[in-house]
């Protein structure tokens, strides 16, 4: 089948109290390229918000099928983490669609009319590109516009340690076939704040992505609060923990160190201990409590001293 008889299907995640969706799902109405179906996944057991959106633009959507599914989570009003999270509802959305490639879209961006059309066209079976992404630009609460990434977008293959360290790609910014989801596996639902990044590293042992220059994929970022910030890098722990078999013994040590400082600056010092004790294993066997300590103390230290020195040097090292 070519590239232009394919069945596009879109899943958005949402926890049900966004009214910034209803600008999503007209940017997806206003495609060029119009996907055939739109599944919207509400991680909550409350979903007359999104129903009435879906409602009152129906006619703007049609003659794309959109379906409205529930998680049929409790959630408290105003609490943004539950026990289901993006991974569950991500894999209730792909359940629920049966299209040959398939997008996740946040619902509070939005998509540029050429979105679908351009990434469409830049997937490739014969050489085996099964992935595009288009850039990013990011819109900040005060209104200001900037590029998620900068200079020239690489294709390719993505290693696991690019892809959840340098984060050059954002899953919604993507277009994927549907068979090489179903190939590596749907969403790790075990995971939440870290689920696509998880999802991206199988996909990047998988495939080779197809960078789309233009900027069709528009990220409102929005703040979350700590209790969202420390999810994140309790998951982390786990990703790296997942993935490390794929990382070179330099480039673990570069995450474990990494996700000590960031759990220091949080305030997570059990965090921060297990991360150090990882950091330190990539290099040696063992990682007696002494030495954990020592890493961690120095590792929470502002000025400079000749460990940090040394540390920061082997950092900046090549290879």
């Amino acid at each position: 089948m070519s590239d232009r008889a394919q069945t596009l299907g879109v899943v958005v995640p949402t926890i049900g109290d966004r009214p910034e969706l209803r600008r999503l799902l007209l940017s997806v109405a206003s495609q060029k390229r119009r996907p055939e179906a739109v599944c919207v996944v509400v991680d909550s057991k409350e979903t007359a918000m999104v129903v009435e959106i879906v409602d009152e633009i129906s006619q703007a959507m049609d003659p794309i099928a959109v379906s409205v599914v529930s998680t049929g989570v409790d959630r408290v009003e105003g609490e943004y983490l539950v026990e289901t999270g993006y991974g569950c509802a991500v894999n209730l959305g792909l359940a629920n669609l049966d299209t040959d490639l398939v997008s996740f879209l946040d619902d509070d961006d939005e998509i540029l009319a050429n979105h679908y059309s351009n990434l469409e066209a830049a997937l490739n079976a014969e050489s085996g590109i099964d992935l595009a992404y288009s850039r990013v630009e990011v819109v900040s609460v005060d209104g200001r516009r900037r590029f998620f990434q900068s200079g020239d977008l690489p294709s390719g293959q993505f290693s696991a340690y690019t892809l959840m360290g340098a984060h050059p790609v954002l899953l919604p910014a993507t277009l994927i076939r549907r068979a090489l989801i179903d190939r590596i596996g749907h969403m790790d639902e075990t995971l939440d704040r870290k689920a696509d990044t998880d999802m991206l590293v199988r996909l990047g042992a998988a495939t080779s992505f197809q960078a789309v220059d233009e900027a069709t994929y528009v990220y409102y970022r929005n703040p979350h609060g700590a209790d969202v910030h420390d999810k994140a890098l309790e998951e982390m722990y786990h990703l790296i923990k997942k993935h490390s078999n794929s990382m070179s013994r330099k480039e673990r040590w570069l995450s474990w160190d990494s996700l000590t400082r960031s759990s220091l600056k949080a305030g997570l010092s059990d965090l921060a201990r297990d991360s150090a004790r990882e950091a330190i294993r990539a290099w040696v066997s063992t990682a007696p409590g002494w030495l954990v300590s020592l890493y961690v103390r120095v590792r929470s230290l502002d000025a400079p001293t000749p460990i940090r020195r040394t540390l920061g040097n082997l950092r900046n090292r090549g290879g």
